[in-house]
């Protein structure tokens, strides 16, 4: 293709990349928020840079993501620079999903001003998203996408390589994030029957099954390897660690993470900043729906709130995301739009469908759900543009339609990367102050998760955890010297009289934190 008509036709999505590169750049300086999943995969980045592949193989926490931060430590690491370079692949992703959804919106024959609008909309939600987060949930959007990008293809039933293609990038998917697993072959497989029985010409089924076949084989090929690698590590036959503990965590054991109440546990490996790094080894009891009556029901409760969550989720993404829900209906039954208009439509919103409802059975959190804000978000600008081309309303109300649309979508993450590049990330500031000031090594617990394991991240220091609630002194003494424990951190609290070989150490600058130090004979 000649380079000045293929600049030409993608003009405005290399403006939009252009404008999202350099928001990316500014808003690096402003954004350096971290939590404990982001730790879990620099940390695990860090062990293959290193050449520590035993410990960085790891059953909970998908290597995708850290596979693909791994080349930034080669040359050296230290925390903070970590925090920046997560971030910084953060972005990178966003600006290749934004690419994935120009594919997605060809593939649904949207119009240039349609495209350009949805574009410029989503790429502020994709910046919020790569800001707010440095996990794989941005990159499972990217994957998905251009899977739906090659799957709802016109000619799919024509192309093996089709087949090829979406078997390769529902690995990669799988890879990002497990849940991926079940909802690629769920999907993949309801749609290639789907298209089985929709065509009549023989041929065409044929490759159908020969897609379907050459899907699966390369799927289960590249997801085989990993699956192997992690169920020779834990032992047992696994695609991943991460189900099993989530499920048992909605059972009926745990009101919260057993990590955040039971007290200490050490680092699983070298490369572990705390068990929080591989939460494969905290020991659980699993529970089935089918053991009893009792279990049932509580499954059954587990989807009924889930479900309730998820529309609360998504509604919370953007005002209008409800309107978005009633207008798709509305389209799809009423709509003078040919059937393949509709079906496109319908794709995406079983999709949405799947995905959501696959979470429900276990847990749902606002980020788990990008994808479903992202694929209602261009449903509505499909459905604006479609009932335009139809000429069921006029090009001036379209144009009225889009810019509500782009203002109900963009007026929420640009309030929210507002807000959160004016707060105070002082983590990273405390934990340099305790470094110099108190010489702090070896192992830390605290009386509390959260804040403590980000310090102790910061610190370079293995995070034993927090101890157990509510523990007389003579247990809590014990506690601390079985596991070695150099300091202790409690936050907002009383101070400790008589901790036999720990003493305090902080002064009155280190507002709300009392730091013991153990004293060795």
């Amino acid at each position: 293709m000649n380079s000045r008509l293929f600049i030409k036709d993608n003009l405005d999505l290399i403006l939009i990349l252009t404008l999202y590169s350099l928001l990316a750049v500014i808003s690096l300086k402003y954004f350096n928020i971290i939590g404990c999943d982001e730790i879990a995969y620099i940390n695990i980045a860090h062990g293959y840079a290193i050449g520590d592949f035993s410990d960085a193989i790891n059953g909970y926490w998908s290597p995708l993501y850290s596979w693909l931060l791994t080349p930034f430590f080669i040359s050296g690491f230290t925390p903070l620079y970590g925090v920046y370079a997560s971030k910084t692949l953060a972005l990178i992703i966003g600006f290749f999903t934004i690419i994935s959804l120009k594919l997605l919106s060809n593939v649904l024959n949207m119009s240039k001003i349609s495209q350009r609008s949805m574009l410029f909309s989503l790429m502020f939600v994709i910046l919020f998203f790569a800001l707010m987060f440095s996990t794989p949930d941005l990159l499972v959007v990217f994957l998905i996408v251009t899977y739906l990008s090659v799957i709802f293809k016109s000619d799919y039933v024509d192309k093996l390589i089709y087949g090829v293609l979406c078997g390769f990038i529902g690995a990669l998917a799988y890879l990002s994030k497990s849940y991926a697993f079940p909802f690629f072959l769920a999907h993949f497989i309801l749609f290639n029957i789907i298209y089985y029985f929709k065509d009549v010409n023989s041929l065409k089924k044929k490759n159908i099954l020969k897609n379907l076949i050459l899907g699966l084989s390369v799927f289960f090929i590249i997801s085989g390897v990993w699956t192997g690698l992690i169920s020779e590590k834990y032992d047992k036959i696994t695609i991943s660690t991460s189900g099993e503990y989530n499920h048992a965590l909605v059972g009926p054991s745990y009101p919260i993470h057993p990590a955040f109440y039971q007290g200490l546990y050490k680092p699983p490996n070298n490369i572990s900043n705390s068990i929080w790094d591989d939460l494969s080894y905290v020991k659980m009891n699993q529970w089935s729906p089918f053991e009893s009556w009792n279990s049932f029901n509580r499954q059954i409760t587990i989807l009924e709130n889930n479900a309730i969550f998820a529309i609360k989720i998504i509604e919370s993404f953007f005002l209008i995301a409800v309107i978005l829900v009633i207008a798709t209906i509305i389209f799809i039954w009423k709509s003078k739009s040919n059937k393949i208009t509709k079906e496109k439509l319908i794709y995406l919103l079983i999709t949405m469908i799947i995905y959501t409802f696959g979470y429900c059975f276990i847990a749902v959190e606002w980020r788990y759900l990008w994808l479903i804000s992202v694929l209602l978000m261009i449903s509505g600008f499909f459905i604006i543009d479609n009932i335009a081309k139809n000429k069921e309303i006029t090009l001036n109300l379209r144009n009225i339609l889009l810019i509500l649309l782009i203002c109900g979508i963009i007026i929420q993450p640009l309030q929210s990367i507002i807000q959160l590049s004016n707060e105070d990330n002082s983590f990273f500031d405390l934990s340099e102050k305790l470094k110099d000031g108190y010489n702090i090594t070896g192992s830390i617990a605290s009386n509390k998760w959260g804040n403590t394991l980000i310090i102790s991240y910061y610190m370079n220091t293995k995070y034993y955890g927090g101890t157990k609630e509510n523990e007389s002194l003579y247990d809590l003494k014990n506690e601390l010297e079985n596991n070695n424990i150099d300091y202790y951190f409690v936050w907002d609290s009383v101070p400790i009289s008589d901790l036999s070989n720990y003493k305090e150490i902080t002064n009155s600058k280190i507002k709300g934190l009392m730091i013991y130090k153990r004293i060795k004979n």
